[in-house]
């Protein structure tokens, strides 16, 4: 498999530099399809220049989770908000914030709950209309002119084509496209000075929008343990009341919260391994788990509000450990900060049966 060169890389990079920059933003679907299509990727493309076939339904799919966290209250309401919920758009509420709030209430948050509710399929439908015909026509006009370097327009057949080498170079550079995803939509929400009074002085707005509730984890914390034996995952010793839920593969690396990538750890080994992936020993561990306990964890973590699915888990496994060893990054032992080199055995553990 040829590497592409660095100019090649560059422009890509310039471009989504540009497209952050240059383009017009007057609501934050574009944020959110760039991290859609970052995160697709990631779970379903290759590292080669193959295209990859996205269908518009799994877009839509993913751009409802995007926002489902923001779908609920985060103050009280206000005269531009009735119900207390950001507004996303410079003019009316996102047409997909009003799609799914309906159904995020009465399944009480739970997006695992969400595909079972009778109206799902019927959202998401509106949802692959609204994501075609808005952003997915608009994010590739930079400075006023459409440059389709990622995908064609319009769509054929239900189904987005990211274009050749498109799909790696997201996967490449994802945490860094996050990063300028994520941060834009941010400024957008605070800087629409409709959401002023619900914002107020608050500084929690990025961890509302995109992080883990602190009560969410309390709740999966005693499933894990009990799926431990009641010991650390790392070092293996017993658990005690400094513990916390850690995200096996770093969230500063893929920030999704998935119900396989979680485990329990002691305080002292989760901030010693801090953004580190896990050694060998640890990786070996963590697949047998899913493996042994997958189908029983998935169920437990479904009813505390965490989607499951253990083959994109997988696959986000593979891409990170695959990154760090095309880096010759290093993975994280035990406490003391002790490392050592990610080889291709760690690739290997990721055999084609698993995923």
């Amino acid at each position: 498999m040829s590497e592409p060169s660095a100019r090649a890389q560059l422009a890509f990079l310039e471009k989504i530099q540009r497209l952050f920059d240059e383009g017009e933003f007057s609501a934050t679907y574009k944020f959110a399809l760039m991290l859609t299509l970052t995160e697709l990727a990631i779970e379903r493309g290759t590292d080669d220049d193959a295209e990859l076939v996205l269908p518009l339904d799994a877009v839509a799919e993913r751009f409802a989770l995007l926002y489902w966290r923001q779908a609920s209250s985060f103050g009280p309401a206000s005269e531009n908000s009735e119900n207390g919920v950001l507004l996303q758009n410079l003019g009316k509420q996102a047409a997909v914030i009003n799609r799914i709030r309906n159904i995020y209430n009465e399944v009480e948050g739970n997006p695992a709950r969400a595909p079972g509710h009778p109206q799902w399929k019927r959202t998401i439908s509106d949802i692959r209309a609204v994501v075609h015909n808005m952003p997915l026509r608009h994010l590739q006009v930079i400075g006023g002119q459409t440059d389709r370097f990622m995908y064609d327009y319009p769509c054929t057949n239900k189904m987005l084509i990211l274009k050749q080498g498109v799909s790696r170079n997201l996967r490449r550079f994802s945490p860094l496209i996050q990063q300028l995803a994520k941060a834009g939509w941010v400024q957008h929400i605070r800087s629409n000075r409709r959401n002023a009074p619900l914002l107020g002085k608050k500084d929690d707005l990025e961890s509302f929008m995109f992080g883990t509730p602190r009560a969410l984890l309390a709740r999966i914390s005693p499933i894990l343990s009990q799926m431990q034996d009641r010991r650390c995952f790392y070092c293996q010793g017993k658990l005690h009341s400094q513990t916390e839920v850690d995200h096996f593969i770093p969230w500063s690396r893929y920030p999704r919260d998935t119900a396989h990538n979680f485990v329990v750890a002691h305080r002292g080994c989760n901030n010693d391994k801090r953004d580190m992936l896990a050694a060998k020993t640890h990786l070996e561990r963590w697949l047998a788990r899913n493996d042994q306990l997958g189908q029983e964890l998935g169920g437990q973590m479904q009813e505390q509000g965490f989607v499951s699915n253990i083959g994109s888990t997988t696959e986000v496994a593979k891409w990170a450990y695959g990154e760090a060893y095309r880096m010759q990054g290093f993975a994280w032992i035990e406490t003391r900060r002790q490392t050592e080199m990610v080889d291709r055995e760690y690739v290997e553990l990721f055999g084609t049966d698993r995923i």
